[in-house]
């Protein structure tokens, strides 16, 4: 997935890690196989890069989110693996506020990736509530309770 995100930082594509590999990035030990990335459902110039970025991958192209709320999620196969553009969704909060306060973060190659700061990745956890995903909150709820969050 470095290939993407490096063609994103490139190209200045907007967009926040969020999900399993977020909190993997936190440093939680955890197999997800998905990427979510959140991005702002306004910005219609960024869908368009992204779409010319992975037009060779993308079956049908990302589109902007629906009058009605439609298209929340669009979920990729990709040759790196499945892809999940989020432009909205549950303990979220709106992309302009998220991306001001996210944290960059390195892959294990080293490539920087721009993720949702810990704080909003644990609301997120705690909104959604899966088991997975409380399992997630508890590990950040962890790393919270010592001042690492």
């Amino acid at each position: 997935m470095d290939e993407v995100i490096r063609l994103f930082n490139e190209h200045h594509v907007r967009y926040l890690l969020i999900g399993g590999q977020a909190v993997r990035l936190e440093g939680m030990p955890r197999f997800s196989m998905d990427w979510d990335f959140y991005i702002p459902a306004g910005d219609t110039a960024n869908i368009v890069r992204i779409n010319q970025l992975l037009a060779d991958e993308l079956d049908v192209p990302l589109s902007p989110l629906g009058p009605r709320g439609e298209g929340f999620v669009q979920t990729f196969q990709t040759r790196w693996g499945i892809i999940q553009f989020h432009l909205s969704g549950t303990g979220l909060p709106p992309f302009n506020e998220a991306e001001q306060r996210s944290v960059s973060r390195q892959t294990e190659d080293g490539t920087p990736v721009r993720c949702l700061s810990g704080p909003d990745l644990l609301a997120s956890k705690r909104a959604i509530g899966r088991p997975q995903d409380l399992l997630d909150a508890e590990f950040l709820e962890r790393k919270q309770s010592l001042g690492l969050l």
